[in-house]
């Protein structure tokens, strides 16, 4: 299995993918899928990867650079005022075949040092669907911490999670246990609290 920085010549086979992904999902809301032209946009910026097995794409993972004036910063919602030192991380996917075997989160892992050499961002920026328990672990198992629970994209409810790229959150006092799925706690309490990790069923939160 190899790694490599996707490019436009790969974008028929990067869709084909996605969609052979998504058409395999029970829940379509787990995957937000992107159309040709933000595929082409993210592929300029150069932080797109993909896992090739004997010559054929079976999965990626990108990141991508948003504006500073973007509509909906996630780093408002987090109260990070340099927005030039933002960086998202995008969608990932991978082959029905392929999954359970930690892909997303070792090409996370690339991606993430890939945004390091870089050199021009501090903090990484994702939201992630509550109920989507393997995209949680993958985010927490990348040092991600809930910052915030709220509704995006027109009403979804969503955590924001944050990776500080060069200091890592160090938490302090005791835990409070949240299951997984009591939204509403988050929702009301979470602005006050970090989600710092998750053992598949509770999340610890620590308060600010």
């Amino acid at each position: 299995m190899d790694f490599k920085t996707l490019h436009l010549g790969d974008l028929p086979e990067l869709l084909s993918l996605q969609n052979m992904v998504y058409e395999d999902l029970e829940d379509k809301e787990v995957l937000q899928t992107l159309t040709e032209r933000e595929f082409k946009e993210i592929i300029a910026q150069g932080f797109i990867i993909g896992a090739v097995d004997d010559g054929h794409l079976v999965a990626s993972r990108s990141m991508y650079v948003p504006t500073p004036d973007e509509e909906e910063h996630l780093a408002d919602e987090v109260g990070l005022k340099d927005k030039e030192k933002v960086i998202y991380s995008e969608i990932s996917f991978i082959a029905s075949s392929y999954r359970g075997s930690g892909l997303q989160t070792s090409m996370g892992r690339h991606l993430i040092e890939m945004v390091k050499a870089d050199g021009r961002f501090h903090d990484v920026l994702t939201t992630v669907m509550p109920e989507n328990v393997p995209s949680l672990k993958d985010k927490f198992r990348l040092g991600f911490k809930i910052r915030k629970t709220t509704y995006k994209y027109n009403g979804k409810k969503r955590h924001v999670m944050h990776l500080h790229l060069w200091e890592p959150y160090v938490r302090s006092g005791e835990a409070t246990r949240i299951h997984y799925t009591d939204t509403d706690w988050m929702l009301e309490h979470g602005a006050d609290y970090v989600g710092n990790d998750f053992d598949g069923e509770y999340i610890s939160y620590y308060r600010k």
